[in-house]
Formats: structure tokens, sequence, C-alpha cells
């Protein structure tokens, strides 16, 4: 048993070696000189803080990290309330009301999940652009409102409520939206918490739905910036500027999925939020 446990550490030990170390890399590189890094060394000779001044301060290869970074969190703050204010309800209604066709609704729902996203992004460009939402931030968060995967899974916690509680609110006079906002949403908080922790994670890294809606610089998300940073049609030369960018664009998610990775697991507990 204890060899076990000591090859078993060891495993996850080099694993998280294996994952931390590109991080690791991009980090003490971002402080190096760029030759440092055409050199190829393996440790930087000086460190300096002039790429976070660059990539801070003044717009590189056409694109401004700053004003990214605020487009990326401006969409991330108003999908998650969408997101919550319409998957909520929606799923409270497939698990616990009763009207005719809602499992045929909720299968039609789940449907959507298996198709292809690309399969929809010329009838949704064609769409925002009769709306003239055409790189615009509205035209990219708005096709995310809804998500299915939140009906799904706040669908499914709604399901193991038990129902004595809801017959007791009856009981005692309350209607539907009565029941929902003061039993089902509190009950609910940590199925809403990792639906809010996926949802900024989904936000701040989609990246082929901005690509096909946004055509100026001013409205990239930090996605969009990295991506034409690094690319063929816009090479550049300094890569320690690159680095300096990608971990700027790269931390806020980092730090948001190591303090909410609990919450994650919590939330998709099969006994989570309910204590009886």
């Amino acid at each position: 048993m204890r060899l076990t446990r000591t090859l078993r550490y060891i495993t996850i030990i080099v694993l998280a070696l294996i994952w931390v170390t590109p991080l690791l890399a991009i980090f003490v590189f971002s402080f190096a000189p760029n030759s440092d890094i055409l050199r190829m060394s393996l440790l930087p000779t000086s460190l300096t803080l002039e790429n976070y001044n660059t990539v801070l301060s003044t717009t590189v290869r056409g694109v401004n990290i700053p004003r990214s970074l605020v487009n990326s969190a401006v969409i991330v703050v108003i999908q998650v309330i969408g997101i919550l204010i319409l998957d909520t309800p929606a799923a409270y209604a497939l698990a616990r009301l009763k009207f005719p066709a809602r499992e045929v609704i909720f299968g039609l729902i789940l449907l959507t999940m298996m198709m292809p996203g690309h399969i929809i992004l010329m009838s949704l460009y064609e769409l925002m652009a009769k709306l003239s939402l055409v790189n615009t931030l509205p035209g990219i968060f708005l096709p995310g409102l809804p998500r299915v995967i939140g009906v799904f899974l706040l669908r499914q916690f709604f399901r193991q409520i038990p129902s004595e509680l809801e017959d007791a609110a009856r009981i005692d006079g309350a209607n539907d939206w009565q029941i929902f906002l003061r039993i089902m949403i509190p009950l609910a908080g940590s199925a809403l918490t990792t639906l809010t922790i996926i949802t900024v994670l989904y936000s701040w890294n989609n990246f082929l739905w901005p690509l096909v809606i946004i055509n100026s610089p001013d409205m990239m998300t930090a996605p969009i910036a990295m991506a034409y940073l690094n690319s063929g049609t816009n090479p550049t030369q300094n890569y320690a500027d690159l680095l300096a960018a990608a971990f700027v664009t790269t931390f806020p998610v980092i730090v948001f999925f190591f303090a909410a990775q609990r919450r994650i697991i919590q939330g998709l507990s099969p006994t989570s939020g309910i204590n009886m």
C-alpha cells in the first residue's frame, strides 16, 4: 500500500511538472531580453520589465492588449449574468413543472449540443449583420445566450431536490414563482457557482465566433489579440513581448481556475447543495 501510494504521488508530481513547465518558461522569459530567446538560452541572462511595459502601455503590431482584456472581461460578465438569468428558470421548468411535451422539448434542446458549432456560423453571421451587430461586443456575447450546458446541468440538479420541500411550500400557499425564488435558487447555490465557473472559462477562451464576427483591432478579445500577434500574416520579431502578452492574457483565467476548482468538484457532486 505504501509503495502504491508513493508511486501514485510521484506520477502526479511528474505530470504536474510536465503541465507547469511551459507556463513557468513563459513567465520567466517574459522578463528576459529578446536576444536571450533568440539564442534559446536555458535561463535569462538578465531580467527586465520593459516587455510588460510595452505590452500594457502601447499598441503592439496594431493590437492593444489592455483593450482586448477589457473586451474579454465585459463579455465574460455579461454572459455570466445573462446565462444565469436565462438558464435557471428554463432548467427549473423542465425539471419540476409538468406540461405537454416537456421531455420532447428537453430532448430537442440536448440535440443542439450534438451539432458542431461551425455549422451555423454563416447563418448566425447573416443574422448579426441584419441586426447591425457585426464588429460589436453584443455581436459576440448575444449568440452565447443561453447555453445548453447550463440548462442541462441545472435541470439535473433541480431533479434531485426532494419533492416534499415543494409540496410543503405549496401547502403554505406558495406559487411556482415563489418556490423557484425562495427554495430552489438558494438550494442551487453550488450548481449556479459551477455554471458560473464554466461560463467564465468558456467565455474568456472563446475563439472561433469572435474571430468570425470581429474585424477591427479595437473589438478584439484576448484570444484573438494573441492569435493576431502570433499569426503568420502579422509576424513579430520581438518574442519577449509576445511571451509577456501571452502571460498577461492567460494569467487571469489561470488564477480564476485554481481559485474555483474546488467549487467545480463540489458543484458536480451528486448531493452538492442539498443538505437535509
